[in-house]
Protein backbone atom coordinates (compact mmCIF):
# COMPACT_ATOMS: atom_id res chain seq x y z
CA UNK A 1 0.00 0.00 0.00
CA UNK A 2 3.18 2.06 1.00
CA UNK A 3 4.54 1.84 -2.50
CA UNK A 4 0.80 2.71 -4.08
CA UNK A 5 0.70 6.05 -2.37
CA UNK A 6 3.65 6.61 -3.61
CA UNK A 7 4.17 6.11 -7.30
CA UNK A 8 0.39 7.77 -7.31
CA UNK A 9 1.66 10.74 -5.55
CA UNK A 10 4.96 11.02 -7.88
CA UNK A 11 3.26 10.33 -10.98
CA UNK A 12 1.28 13.69 -10.13
CA UNK A 13 4.93 15.08 -10.16
CA UNK A 14 6.47 13.97 -13.19
CA UNK A 15 4.31 16.41 -15.50
CA UNK A 16 6.81 19.19 -13.88
CA UNK A 17 9.30 16.79 -13.19
CA UNK A 18 11.73 16.16 -16.39
CA UNK A 19 15.04 14.46 -15.34
CA UNK A 20 15.68 11.90 -12.17
CA UNK A 21 17.60 14.88 -10.30
CA UNK A 22 13.99 16.90 -9.56
CA UNK A 23 12.31 13.46 -8.51
CA UNK A 24 14.51 14.61 -5.35
CA UNK A 25 10.78 16.69 -4.44
CA UNK A 26 8.38 13.55 -5.12
CA UNK A 27 9.83 12.54 -1.42
CA UNK A 28 11.38 15.22 0.66
CA UNK A 29 11.80 18.81 0.33
CA UNK A 30 15.08 18.79 1.36
CA UNK A 31 16.64 22.36 0.67
CA UNK A 32 20.24 22.49 2.75
CA UNK A 33 23.47 22.63 0.37
CA UNK A 34 26.36 20.21 1.07
CA UNK A 35 28.55 22.33 3.12
CA UNK A 36 26.12 23.06 5.40
CA UNK A 37 26.69 21.23 8.61
CA UNK A 38 23.70 22.05 10.23
CA UNK A 39 20.69 20.54 8.41
CA UNK A 40 16.97 19.86 9.12
CA UNK A 41 16.37 16.56 11.00
CA UNK A 42 14.67 13.66 8.92
CA UNK A 43 11.62 13.51 11.15
CA UNK A 44 11.10 17.26 10.51
CA UNK A 45 11.27 16.91 6.95
CA UNK A 46 9.47 13.76 6.64
CA UNK A 47 6.39 15.94 8.76
CA UNK A 48 6.70 19.20 6.62
CA UNK A 49 6.45 16.81 3.20
CA UNK A 50 3.16 14.83 4.34
CA UNK A 51 1.66 18.10 5.23
CA UNK A 52 2.49 20.19 2.29
CA UNK A 53 2.28 17.89 -0.66
CA UNK A 54 -0.42 14.93 0.46
CA UNK A 55 -0.71 12.06 -1.66
CA UNK A 56 -4.01 11.41 -3.17
CA UNK A 57 -6.62 9.47 -1.29
CA UNK A 58 -7.33 6.10 -1.72
CA UNK A 59 -9.50 3.37 -0.05
CA UNK A 60 -6.81 1.29 2.56
CA UNK A 61 -7.05 -2.77 2.33
CA UNK A 62 -7.64 -4.68 5.47
CA UNK A 63 -4.18 -4.95 7.03
CA UNK A 64 -4.51 -8.81 6.67
CA UNK A 65 -4.03 -7.86 2.73
CA UNK A 66 -1.24 -5.53 3.04
CA UNK A 67 2.25 -6.99 1.45
CA UNK A 68 4.90 -6.47 3.54
CA UNK A 69 7.21 -4.19 2.25
CA UNK A 70 10.43 -4.96 0.73
CA UNK A 71 14.14 -3.38 1.13
CA UNK A 72 16.98 -4.10 -1.49
CA UNK A 73 20.25 -3.10 1.14
CA UNK A 74 23.81 -2.72 -0.54
CA UNK A 75 26.99 -2.64 1.44
CA UNK A 76 30.61 -1.53 0.39
CA UNK A 77 31.69 0.22 3.60
CA UNK A 78 34.92 -1.44 3.69
CA UNK A 79 35.99 -4.67 2.05
CA UNK A 80 32.86 -6.60 1.16
CA UNK A 81 30.49 -6.40 -1.83
CA UNK A 82 26.86 -6.80 -0.13
CA UNK A 83 23.71 -6.82 -1.41
CA UNK A 84 20.55 -8.51 -0.12
CA UNK A 85 16.55 -8.44 -0.36
CA UNK A 86 14.60 -7.96 2.69
CA UNK A 87 11.11 -7.62 3.70
CA UNK A 88 9.65 -6.11 6.84
CA UNK A 89 8.21 -9.16 8.62
CA UNK A 90 11.56 -10.23 8.99
CA UNK A 91 12.72 -12.71 5.83
CA UNK A 92 15.64 -12.35 4.09
CA UNK A 93 14.84 -13.46 0.43
CA UNK A 94 18.39 -13.57 -1.01
CA UNK A 95 22.03 -12.28 -0.16
CA UNK A 96 24.92 -12.02 -2.19
CA UNK A 97 28.80 -11.27 -0.71
CA UNK A 98 31.83 -11.13 -2.36
CA UNK A 99 35.08 -11.27 -0.10
CA UNK A 100 38.23 -9.35 -1.20
CA UNK A 101 40.75 -11.67 1.05
CA UNK A 102 42.75 -13.00 -1.57
CA UNK A 103 43.46 -8.99 -2.26
CA UNK A 104 44.29 -7.89 0.67
CA UNK A 105 45.82 -10.65 2.86
CA UNK A 106 49.16 -10.23 0.55
CA UNK A 107 49.15 -7.21 1.69
CA UNK A 108 49.10 -7.73 5.67
CA UNK A 109 45.53 -5.84 6.12
CA UNK A 110 42.58 -3.48 4.02
CA UNK A 111 44.25 -1.25 1.11
CA UNK A 112 41.81 1.24 0.26
CA UNK A 113 42.40 1.47 -3.76
CA UNK A 114 41.87 -2.40 -4.01
CA UNK A 115 38.71 -2.31 -2.55
CA UNK A 116 37.72 0.64 -4.67
CA UNK A 117 38.11 -1.28 -7.61
CA UNK A 118 36.73 -4.48 -6.29
CA UNK A 119 33.62 -3.11 -5.43
CA UNK A 120 33.29 -1.38 -8.90
CA UNK A 121 33.90 -4.56 -10.69
CA UNK A 122 32.03 -6.52 -7.77
CA UNK A 123 28.38 -4.86 -7.43
CA UNK A 124 26.77 -4.52 -10.63
CA UNK A 125 26.61 -8.52 -10.34
CA UNK A 126 25.91 -8.85 -6.99
CA UNK A 127 22.91 -6.34 -6.47
CA UNK A 128 21.86 -8.52 -9.99
CA UNK A 129 22.26 -11.93 -8.58
CA UNK A 130 20.60 -10.20 -5.17
CA UNK A 131 17.44 -9.49 -7.35
CA UNK A 132 17.13 -13.04 -9.47
CA UNK A 133 17.70 -14.68 -6.55
CA UNK A 134 14.91 -12.98 -4.59
CA UNK A 135 11.76 -14.39 -6.26
CA UNK A 136 10.18 -11.24 -6.51
CA UNK A 137 8.04 -12.56 -9.43
CA UNK A 138 7.69 -10.98 -12.71
CA UNK A 139 7.66 -7.01 -11.24
CA UNK A 140 11.44 -8.10 -10.60
CA UNK A 141 13.16 -5.28 -8.88
CA UNK A 142 10.10 -2.79 -9.50
CA UNK A 143 8.65 -5.30 -6.33
CA UNK A 144 10.81 -3.46 -4.43
CA UNK A 145 9.82 -0.63 -1.91
CA UNK A 146 12.67 1.31 -0.76
CA UNK A 147 16.60 1.15 -1.60
CA UNK A 148 18.62 0.91 1.25
CA UNK A 149 22.73 1.91 1.33
CA UNK A 150 25.69 2.39 3.94
CA UNK A 151 26.18 6.15 4.07
CA UNK A 152 29.22 5.67 6.91
CA UNK A 153 31.16 5.58 8.29
CA UNK A 154 33.90 3.33 6.25
CA UNK A 155 36.28 3.90 3.91
CA UNK A 156 35.37 6.90 2.07
CA UNK A 157 35.81 5.63 -1.95
CA UNK A 158 34.14 1.88 -1.27
CA UNK A 159 31.04 3.66 0.47
CA UNK A 160 31.05 5.89 -2.67
CA UNK A 161 30.67 2.87 -4.86
CA UNK A 162 27.60 1.46 -2.85
CA UNK A 163 26.15 5.29 -2.61
CA UNK A 164 26.03 6.06 -6.06
CA UNK A 165 24.78 2.90 -7.34
CA UNK A 166 21.79 3.42 -4.90
CA UNK A 167 20.76 7.01 -5.73
CA UNK A 168 21.05 5.53 -9.68
CA UNK A 169 18.94 2.86 -8.91
CA UNK A 170 16.16 4.67 -6.34
CA UNK A 171 16.27 8.10 -9.33
CA UNK A 172 15.84 5.40 -11.97
CA UNK A 173 13.08 3.32 -10.44
CA UNK A 174 11.36 6.26 -8.43
CA UNK A 175 11.69 5.17 -5.16
CA UNK A 176 12.42 6.39 -1.76
CA UNK A 177 16.51 5.89 -0.73
CA UNK A 178 17.69 5.70 2.70
CA UNK A 179 21.20 6.51 4.08
CA UNK A 180 21.83 4.10 6.97
CA UNK A 181 24.69 4.28 9.60
CA UNK A 182 26.86 1.28 9.58
CA UNK A 183 27.17 0.93 12.98
CA UNK A 184 22.97 1.47 13.70
CA UNK A 185 22.57 -1.59 11.32
CA UNK A 186 25.11 -3.58 13.18
CA UNK A 187 23.35 -2.58 16.59
CA UNK A 188 19.61 -3.23 14.51
CA UNK A 189 20.53 -6.72 13.13
CA UNK A 190 19.29 -8.76 16.17
CA UNK A 191 15.84 -7.05 15.78
CA UNK A 192 15.69 -8.99 12.90
CA UNK A 193 16.94 -12.53 13.77
CA UNK A 194 16.21 -12.52 17.56
CA UNK A 195 13.12 -14.76 19.04
CA UNK A 196 10.94 -12.94 21.15
CA UNK A 197 11.02 -15.49 24.60
CA UNK A 198 7.65 -14.50 25.60
CA UNK A 199 5.66 -14.92 22.30
CA UNK A 200 3.59 -17.13 22.12
CA UNK A 201 2.27 -18.10 18.49
CA UNK A 202 -1.55 -18.35 17.40
CA UNK A 203 -2.39 -20.21 14.51
CA UNK A 204 0.54 -20.51 11.45
CA UNK A 205 3.00 -18.06 11.87
CA UNK A 206 5.11 -16.81 8.85
CA UNK A 207 7.97 -15.29 10.36
CA UNK A 208 10.42 -17.88 11.65
CA UNK A 209 14.14 -18.34 12.34
CA UNK A 210 16.06 -20.31 9.69
CA UNK A 211 15.62 -23.34 12.44
CA UNK A 212 11.68 -22.97 11.63
CA UNK A 213 11.38 -21.25 15.06
CA UNK A 214 8.42 -18.37 15.12
CA UNK A 215 10.10 -15.34 16.15
CA UNK A 216 6.96 -13.19 16.95
CA UNK A 217 5.40 -10.15 15.05
CA UNK A 218 7.22 -7.47 16.93
CA UNK A 219 10.75 -6.72 16.44
CA UNK A 220 12.81 -7.96 19.28
CA UNK A 221 15.03 -6.49 21.38
CA UNK A 222 12.54 -4.09 22.52
CA UNK A 223 13.84 -0.59 23.19
CA UNK A 224 16.03 0.21 25.24
CA UNK A 225 19.03 -2.39 25.53
CA UNK A 226 22.82 -1.80 25.73
CA UNK A 227 24.70 -2.36 22.38
CA UNK A 228 28.35 -3.73 22.33
CA UNK A 229 29.49 -3.06 18.33
CA UNK A 230 32.98 -4.53 18.27
CA UNK A 231 34.85 -4.47 14.86
CA UNK A 232 37.44 -3.82 12.45
CA UNK A 233 37.31 -0.34 13.04
CA UNK A 234 34.74 0.39 16.42
CA UNK A 235 34.63 -0.39 19.88
CA UNK A 236 31.30 0.89 21.05
CA UNK A 237 29.04 0.70 24.19
CA UNK A 238 25.83 2.35 24.15
CA UNK A 239 22.38 2.35 24.64
CA UNK A 240 19.84 1.98 22.05
CA UNK A 241 16.80 3.97 23.04
CA UNK A 242 14.99 3.80 19.63
CA UNK A 243 15.61 3.72 16.17
CA UNK A 244 17.82 6.93 15.15
CA UNK A 245 18.57 7.88 19.03
CA UNK A 246 21.72 6.45 20.48
CA UNK A 247 23.89 7.25 23.68
CA UNK A 248 27.31 6.38 23.64
CA UNK A 249 28.51 5.36 27.28
CA UNK A 250 32.07 4.34 26.00
CA UNK A 251 34.27 4.57 22.91
CA UNK A 252 37.92 3.25 22.17
CA UNK A 253 40.57 6.57 22.85
CA UNK A 254 42.94 4.84 20.54
CA UNK A 255 42.50 1.62 18.51
CA UNK A 256 39.62 -0.79 18.13
CA UNK A 257 39.50 -4.31 19.50
CA UNK A 258 39.15 -6.13 15.87
CA UNK A 259 42.45 -3.75 14.71
CA UNK A 260 44.27 -5.30 17.81
CA UNK A 261 43.23 -8.68 17.02
CA UNK A 262 43.83 -8.07 12.93
CA UNK A 263 47.44 -6.56 14.10
CA UNK A 264 48.13 -9.26 16.83
CA UNK A 265 47.31 -11.79 14.29
CA UNK A 266 49.90 -10.56 11.78
CA UNK A 267 52.59 -10.56 14.71
CA UNK A 268 52.01 -13.92 15.43
CA UNK A 269 51.85 -14.93 11.70
CA UNK A 270 49.03 -16.52 12.08
CA UNK A 271 47.33 -16.85 7.91
CA UNK A 272 43.89 -15.71 7.28
CA UNK A 273 40.80 -17.54 7.54
CA UNK A 274 38.94 -17.87 3.95
CA UNK A 275 34.88 -17.09 3.07
CA UNK A 276 32.58 -14.28 4.62
CA UNK A 277 33.46 -16.10 8.32
CA UNK A 278 37.69 -15.47 8.13
CA UNK A 279 39.84 -12.77 8.25
CA UNK A 280 42.97 -12.36 10.75
CA UNK A 281 40.52 -12.16 13.63
CA UNK A 282 38.91 -15.75 13.38
CA UNK A 283 41.98 -17.20 12.32
CA UNK A 284 43.70 -15.83 15.76
CA UNK A 285 40.20 -17.03 17.72
CA UNK A 286 40.90 -20.74 16.02
CA UNK A 287 44.84 -20.75 16.78
CA UNK A 288 44.60 -19.72 19.97
CA UNK A 289 42.17 -22.86 21.11
CA UNK A 290 45.04 -24.87 20.08
CA UNK A 291 47.09 -23.62 23.37
CA UNK A 292 48.23 -25.85 25.70
CA UNK A 293 49.50 -23.53 28.75
CA UNK A 294 46.99 -20.30 27.68
CA UNK A 295 48.46 -18.52 30.52
CA UNK A 296 52.23 -18.58 30.05
CA UNK A 297 52.26 -15.43 29.04
CA UNK A 298 49.50 -13.44 31.29
CA UNK A 299 52.01 -11.93 33.34
CA UNK A 300 53.32 -9.88 30.85
CA UNK A 301 50.44 -9.05 29.42
CA UNK A 302 48.37 -5.93 30.89
CA UNK A 303 44.53 -6.22 31.13
CA UNK A 304 43.60 -2.62 29.83
CA UNK A 305 42.32 0.12 32.44
CA UNK A 306 42.09 -2.64 35.21
CA UNK A 307 43.64 -1.05 37.79
CA UNK A 308 41.50 0.48 41.17
CA UNK A 309 41.53 4.13 39.75
CA UNK A 310 40.46 3.31 35.79
CA UNK A 311 38.50 0.38 36.57
CA UNK A 312 35.57 2.07 36.83
CA UNK A 313 36.41 4.80 33.71
CA UNK A 314 33.99 4.15 30.68
CA UNK A 315 36.05 4.01 27.90
CA UNK A 316 38.79 1.20 25.97
CA UNK A 317 41.89 1.27 24.82
CA UNK A 318 43.80 -1.37 22.98
CA UNK A 319 47.18 0.03 22.15
CA UNK A 320 48.98 -1.51 25.00
CA UNK A 321 48.07 -4.24 24.67
CA UNK A 322 48.79 -4.35 21.12
CA UNK A 323 51.91 -3.24 22.23
CA UNK A 324 53.02 -5.90 24.87
CA UNK A 325 52.19 -9.05 22.33
CA UNK A 326 54.98 -6.86 20.12
CA UNK A 327 56.89 -6.67 22.91
CA UNK A 328 57.06 -10.37 23.80
CA UNK A 329 57.33 -11.55 20.12
CA UNK A 330 60.55 -10.27 19.82
CA UNK A 331 61.88 -10.76 23.00
CA UNK A 332 61.22 -14.73 22.21
CA UNK A 333 62.62 -14.29 18.89
CA UNK A 334 65.77 -12.65 19.84
CA UNK A 335 66.27 -15.45 22.64
CA UNK A 336 65.66 -18.61 19.90
CA UNK A 337 68.32 -20.14 17.76
CA UNK A 338 66.50 -20.05 14.81
CA UNK A 339 65.14 -16.47 15.21
CA UNK A 340 61.80 -17.21 15.08
CA UNK A 341 59.00 -17.82 17.88
CA UNK A 342 57.96 -21.37 17.82
CA UNK A 343 53.94 -22.40 17.65
CA UNK A 344 52.91 -23.83 20.62
CA UNK A 345 54.41 -20.21 22.08
CA UNK A 346 52.72 -18.18 19.33
CA UNK A 347 49.67 -20.16 20.31
CA UNK A 348 49.75 -19.36 24.09
CA UNK A 349 50.67 -15.44 23.63
CA UNK A 350 47.28 -15.54 21.47
CA UNK A 351 45.55 -17.29 23.85
CA UNK A 352 46.67 -14.46 26.34
CA UNK A 353 45.46 -11.86 24.44
CA UNK A 354 42.45 -13.03 23.96
CA UNK A 355 41.57 -13.41 27.21
CA UNK A 356 42.70 -10.18 27.87
CA UNK A 357 41.08 -8.24 25.45
CA UNK A 358 37.37 -9.84 26.35
CA UNK A 359 38.85 -9.01 30.31
CA UNK A 360 38.50 -5.29 29.18
CA UNK A 361 35.31 -5.89 27.39
CA UNK A 362 33.52 -7.46 30.16
CA UNK A 363 34.95 -5.19 32.43
CA UNK A 364 33.41 -2.14 31.02
CA UNK A 365 29.83 -3.59 30.23
CA UNK A 366 29.76 -4.75 34.13
CA UNK A 367 30.29 -1.11 34.78
CA UNK A 368 27.63 0.20 32.41
CA UNK A 369 25.14 -2.13 33.83
CA UNK A 370 26.00 -0.96 37.22
CA UNK A 371 25.74 2.71 36.04
CA UNK A 372 22.31 1.82 33.69
CA UNK A 373 20.44 0.20 37.01
CA UNK A 374 21.85 3.61 39.37
CA UNK A 375 20.25 5.86 36.64
CA UNK A 376 17.25 3.81 36.79
CA UNK A 377 17.44 2.29 32.75
CA UNK A 378 16.19 -0.91 32.96
CA UNK A 379 17.96 -2.65 30.92
CA UNK A 380 16.45 -6.29 29.16
CA UNK A 381 19.03 -7.05 26.66
CA UNK A 382 22.57 -6.58 25.89
CA UNK A 383 23.35 -7.14 21.92
CA UNK A 384 26.97 -8.05 20.65
CA UNK A 385 27.05 -7.12 16.97
CA UNK A 386 30.16 -6.14 14.59
CA UNK A 387 32.90 -8.71 13.73
CA UNK A 388 34.11 -9.56 17.15
CA UNK A 389 30.89 -10.53 18.19
CA UNK A 390 31.73 -13.62 16.79
CA UNK A 391 34.03 -14.44 19.09
CA UNK A 392 32.79 -17.64 20.89
CA UNK A 393 35.37 -16.93 24.28
CA UNK A 394 33.92 -12.97 24.03
CA UNK A 395 29.78 -14.53 23.96
CA UNK A 396 30.52 -16.93 26.67
CA UNK A 397 32.36 -14.54 29.21
CA UNK A 398 29.06 -11.83 28.48
CA UNK A 399 26.59 -14.42 29.53
CA UNK A 400 28.69 -15.13 32.79
CA UNK A 401 28.16 -11.16 33.38
CA UNK A 402 24.76 -10.42 32.44
CA UNK A 403 23.40 -13.34 34.53
CA UNK A 404 24.03 -11.20 37.48
CA UNK A 405 22.17 -8.75 36.60
CA UNK A 406 17.73 -8.45 36.48
CA UNK A 407 15.14 -6.33 35.10
CA UNK A 408 11.45 -6.49 34.81
CA UNK A 409 10.81 -5.04 38.23
CA UNK A 410 9.84 -1.09 38.82
CA UNK A 411 12.57 1.37 39.16
CA UNK A 412 12.78 2.64 42.42
CA UNK A 413 13.41 6.13 42.05
CA UNK A 414 11.99 6.70 45.74
CA UNK A 415 14.96 5.63 47.44
CA UNK A 416 17.55 7.90 45.05
CA UNK A 417 18.58 11.04 46.30
CA UNK A 418 17.55 14.18 45.20
CA UNK A 419 20.70 14.75 42.94
CA UNK A 420 20.21 11.23 41.74
CA UNK A 421 16.89 12.55 40.22
CA UNK A 422 18.18 15.50 39.31
CA UNK A 423 20.97 13.67 37.37
CA UNK A 424 18.28 11.30 35.88
CA UNK A 425 15.89 13.79 34.90
CA UNK A 426 19.28 15.69 32.92
CA UNK A 427 20.73 13.00 31.43
CA UNK A 428 19.67 11.19 28.07
CA UNK A 429 19.51 7.86 29.48
CA UNK A 430 16.17 9.18 30.58
CA UNK A 431 13.73 7.11 29.10
CA UNK A 432 10.26 5.66 29.38
CA UNK A 433 11.38 2.45 31.23
CA UNK A 434 9.18 1.98 34.33
CA UNK A 435 7.96 -1.67 33.95
CA UNK A 436 4.33 -2.78 35.76
CA UNK A 437 5.23 -4.13 39.22
CA UNK A 438 3.72 -7.29 38.21
CA UNK A 439 6.24 -8.56 35.77
CA UNK A 440 8.37 -11.24 35.97
CA UNK A 441 11.99 -10.62 36.88
CA UNK A 442 14.72 -12.14 34.52
CA UNK A 443 18.47 -11.80 33.83
CA UNK A 444 19.42 -9.32 31.36
CA UNK A 445 19.69 -11.10 28.39
CA UNK A 446 22.80 -11.59 26.04
CA UNK A 447 21.84 -11.50 22.33
CA UNK A 448 24.10 -11.91 19.51
CA UNK A 449 23.07 -12.51 15.97
CA UNK A 450 23.86 -15.51 13.71
CA UNK A 451 27.63 -15.19 13.35
CA UNK A 452 27.29 -14.63 9.40
CA UNK A 453 25.37 -11.60 10.27
CA UNK A 454 27.94 -10.06 12.40
CA UNK A 455 30.86 -8.87 9.77
CA UNK A 456 29.40 -6.16 7.27
CA UNK A 457 26.56 -7.65 5.12
CA UNK A 458 23.60 -6.31 3.77
CA UNK A 459 20.81 -7.79 5.36
CA UNK A 460 21.23 -5.39 8.05
CA UNK A 461 21.60 -2.63 5.88
CA UNK A 462 17.91 -3.21 4.35
CA UNK A 463 16.48 -4.19 7.72
CA UNK A 464 17.77 -0.69 8.90
CA UNK A 465 16.62 0.95 6.10
CA UNK A 466 12.99 -0.89 6.70
CA UNK A 467 12.94 0.18 10.82
CA UNK A 468 14.01 3.54 9.25
CA UNK A 469 11.19 3.86 6.53
CA UNK A 470 8.53 3.00 8.84
CA UNK A 471 9.67 5.55 10.85
CA UNK A 472 9.66 8.17 8.18
CA UNK A 473 13.17 8.90 7.97
CA UNK A 474 14.06 8.90 4.67
CA UNK A 475 16.79 10.68 2.49
CA UNK A 476 16.86 13.21 -0.65
CA UNK A 477 18.86 11.79 -3.63
CA UNK A 478 21.93 14.31 -3.02
CA UNK A 479 23.01 13.11 0.00
CA UNK A 480 26.81 11.86 0.53
CA UNK A 481 29.09 9.51 2.20
CA UNK A 482 29.95 10.62 5.75
CA UNK A 483 33.69 8.45 6.48
CA UNK A 484 33.60 9.55 10.10
CA UNK A 485 30.01 9.51 11.76
CA UNK A 486 29.29 9.12 15.38
CA UNK A 487 25.81 7.41 15.99
CA UNK A 488 25.19 9.63 18.65
CA UNK A 489 25.12 12.25 16.20
CA UNK A 490 22.18 10.49 14.26
CA UNK A 491 18.80 12.65 14.86
CA UNK A 492 20.14 15.35 16.02
CA UNK A 493 19.85 16.99 12.14
CA UNK A 494 23.90 17.63 12.15
CA UNK A 495 25.83 15.24 10.02
CA UNK A 496 29.72 15.76 9.93
CA UNK A 497 31.38 16.66 6.56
Amino acid sequence: METALIRQFAHSRLATATCPCLLRSTFLPFNASRSTRHVTPQRLISRLSSSATSAPKTPQPPPSKRRPLIALGIETSCDDTCAAIVTSDRQILSEVLRTQHHLHEPMGGIVPKLAHHAHMRNLPSVVQEAIQSAGLGEQGIQAVDIIAVTRGPGLAHSLGVGLNAAKTLAAALNKPLVGVHHMEAHALTARLTTRDPDYQPVGQDVSTLESGVPIGSDPYPSFPFLTLLVSGGHTLLLVAHSVDRYTTLATTVDDSIGEAFDKTARELDIPWLPGRAGGPGASLEEFAKSSCNPGRYLDRLPIPLSLRSSKSEMKFSFAGLKSAVTRIVNQEKAASSSGEMDESKRQDLAAGFQHCAVTHLCQKVEQALVDCHEQGLDISSLVISGGVGRNATLRSRMDEICCQFKYGGAIATDKMSSKEKKRLKRTSLNAATQKESGKAVRSVRVICPPPKLCTDNAVMIAWTGLERYQQGLVDPYDIDIVPKWPLDMLGTGVVPE
